[in-house]
Parts: structure tokens; C-alpha cells; sequence
């Protein structure tokens, strides 16, 4: 046989690819770190808090209690439908559901965020029925107006 001719090899290496596709990872590994990394770290919001447009006092204070995972929070939608822990639930319902959850270790007080406007009966009956419930100690929670 005979050699191939110098022009035959030059074809025959244009044809072989001198660089191979590969796929890195790496970077792809590096941003779902972070990303990771960043929703780990933020705590997780309420859903049910947009539902509700806090009523704006000046003497409003700055309450940790609501942020316990053991404690009792009432919403009263400007609708007035009521949440009972950010699931929908009957004013009739209430005193049971606080009671169960008292029972189950929470705090002697109930956390309620009544939209700005919602009607006072709705917020009323609400108030009976945790009055009902054997609690007296009920916060109404409010933001502070911003100064401009």
C-alpha cells in the first residue's frame, strides 16, 4: 500500500475536531448553591398576612408573640371571612380550634389582625367568640403610620 498523499492527511485532520464539546456543571452547581443558600436564610413569609391591610396607631408597639410558631393567630378579613392560623374557618369554630390549640401548648393569648376595613361586627363577633373561648387577653395588631 501506498502512503496517503500529503494532501489526503490534511483532509483527514480538518476532519477529526480538535476541540470536544463537553458540558461544565460547575456553574450550574455554583448558582443553585446560592440560590440555596438565599432561600435557606429568608424567612419564610405568611401568605395569609396579605390578606389583611393592618389598621395604621401611633402608640403601636412592636409585638414578637404573632411570629411564634406555637401562637394564636385570628384573621379578620376586610370581607369578614376569618382565618384561624391562616386557614379559613367559621367564627362559630373558633372557640374549639383555641382551645385545641392551648391544649396543645400555645400561649393564653390570641394574636388578631383585623383589616383596616373590615366592619366592627365582623371583628366583634370575632372578639365574642375568643371571649367565649376563656381568653382575655386579646392583641389587636396595628402598624405604625410612616413619617414623612
Amino acid at each position: 500500500m501506498r502512503p496517503p498523499s500529503k494532501a489526503a492527511a490534511l483532509r483527514a485532520t480538518k476532519r477529526n475536531p480538535s476541540i470536544y464539546p463537553t458540558f461544565d456543571p460547575m456553574p450550574f452547581v455554583g448558582v443553585f448553591m446560592v440560590l440555596l443558600f438565599i432561600f435557606m436564610l429568608i424567612p419564610p413569609s405568611h401568605a395569609g398576612m396579605s390578606l389583611v391591610d393592618l389598621p395604621k396607631a401611633k402608640s403601636a408597639t412592636l409585638q414578637l408573640g404573632p411570629l411564634r410558631e406555637d401562637a394564636i393567630r385570628i384573621l379578620v378579613a376586610r370581607d369578614g371571612r376569618c382565618y384561624f392560623h391562616f386557614t379559613a374557618a367559621e367564627p362559630r369554630d373558633l372557640p374549639d380550634l383555641i382551645r385545641t390549640a392551648i391544649r396543645d401548648g400555645s400561649e393564653r393569648k390570641v394574636y388578631l389582625f383585623a383589616d383596616s376595613r373590615a366592619k366592627n361586627v365582623s371583628v366583634g363577633i370575632v372578639v365574642d367568640q375568643i371571649r367565649i373561648a376563656g381568653i382575655a387577653n386579646v392583641v389587636i395588631l396595628a402598624n405604625k403610620p410612616s413619617v414623612r
